[in-house]
């Protein structure tokens, strides 16, 4: 009887000890899977914080590159519009056309009035009854030869116009033609066609010629 007592104080002995180890092992494990949980959620807590901050920078990084290439763009159209807006600079300011006929009008009615004066004083000297014959003479050779300057000068700007060289002033002196053009860049191909023509309408050579831009007065 005393054996049988011993044996079942063994057996309750040894199960209440696999109770107690089974409740250790099933707290052990909860506690572990509580910390993984934990661990992960840290860790995808960690990645979408870092997926959010590298997104942020992305966007900054490409609104910043938008905005840069606008401000390229603009600055090209700006330059564009400025370098359309400046096609007819001359002597450093732009010439519209109203400015290009006021000094081809201006320049020509100036030419005109200095050989009205000319002309006026070699008739004085014609018609005077105290100037000798010889100075009367002189003077209508030289009223002939003004009249022939004024017939070339004008011929000379006439055929200018017709190969594409409008609003040119020819200026007939003693010793040289002065020309005045509007252009912008002579070429020599255009230097040499204008020589040309002047040198055929005025008789006076190469290097008596003077051409020159047209410049206006605020220039």
């Amino acid at each position: 009887m005393k054996k049988v007592f011993q044996k079942n104080q063994i057996a309750i002995t040894a199960l209440a000890i696999m109770i107690a180890v089974a409740g250790y092992l099933n707290f052990t494990e909860q506690n572990a899977s509580k910390d993984g949980d934990q661990k992960s959620g840290s860790s995808v807590e960690t990645i979408d914080t870092m997926d959010i901050s590298d997104g942020d920078s992305l966007i900054k990084e490409k609104a910043e590159s938008s905005q840069n290439a606008a401000e390229k763009n603009s600055d090209e159209v700006s330059e564009e519009s400025q370098t359309a807006g400046s096609t007819e600079t001359i002597g450093g300011a732009v010439l519209t056309q109203a400015q290009v006929s006021e000094y081809v009008a201006g320049a020509r009615m100036e030419r005109e009035q200095t050989h009205s004066k000319t002309k006026e004083s070699l008739n004085e000297i014609i018609n005077s009854d105290s100037v000798g014959e010889s100075a009367k003479k002189e003077a209508v050779d030289k009223l002939t030869e003004l009249a022939d300057i004024m017939e070339k000068e004008a011929a000379t700007e006439q055929l200018l116009a017709s190969k594409g060289f409008e609003n040119a002033v020819v200026s007939i002196g003693d010793d040289s033609v002065d020309v005045v053009l509007n252009y912008e860049e002579l070429s020599s191909a255009d230097r040499a066609q204008i020589e040309d023509i002047v040198t055929r309408k005025t008789g006076y050579g190469v290097s008596q010629l003077i051409i020159s831009k047209m410049q206006t007065t605020e220039s």
